[in-house]
């Protein structure tokens, strides 16, 4: 008999991947003084005392001075095994975030296939529009080696270096 608790083999999933984005959003922030991002508090790390967050991360970003264009918006960071395919069930927030792209907001979800080691970006609006009923196919997204380079080949304005 065992007295030691058995450990959830899925208990970390996806925290690689967050930890990868929340990598490049630091070295991001760092490189302009009119970025900022914050990793939103996980409900279920917090065991669940909390109302879930929008997504895993906000960000803010004032791209000049003296002609203010201002751009703000979420990313949901997600890990799947399969390499093409992201199942429905695992963005819960996409009502939440719908409506904070409607509000003006750059609303993203970020996905690593971990079987391929390999990332892709989509829209919010584009996955309420798109879709079979039970996953998103993402064979048409361009893959990428790193979550930055994915961020940057749809938002070059806003990923991208500083001008």
């Amino acid at each position: 008999m065992s007295y030691f608790k058995k450990e959830n083999t899925f208990k970390d999933r996806g925290k690689d991947a967050e930890n990868a984005v929340q990598k490049f959003l630091k070295e991001w922030a760092e490189q302009c003084t009119t970025r900022e991002f914050n990793r939103l508090p996980d409900t279920k790390a917090a065991g669940r005392i909390m109302k879930a967050a929008a997504a895993d991360f906000e960000f803010f970003y004032l791209a000049e001075m003296d002609d203010p264009v201002r751009f703000h918006g979420l990313l949901e960071v997600k890990e799947t095994e399969h390499e093409y395919r992201l199942a429905r069930d695992k963005i819960s927030q996409l009502p939440r975030l719908r409506k904070r792209a409607n509000c003006g907001g750059v609303c993203l979800a970020i996905v690593h296939h971990s079987t391929l080691k390999k990332w892709r970006v989509i829209s919010a609006r584009d996955l309420a529009e798109t879709g079979d009923k039970g996953s998103w196919n993402l064979t048409g997204l361009p893959l990428y080696d790193t979550p930055g380079a994915a961020l940057q080949g749809l938002y070059p304005s806003i990923f991208g270096a500083p001008a």
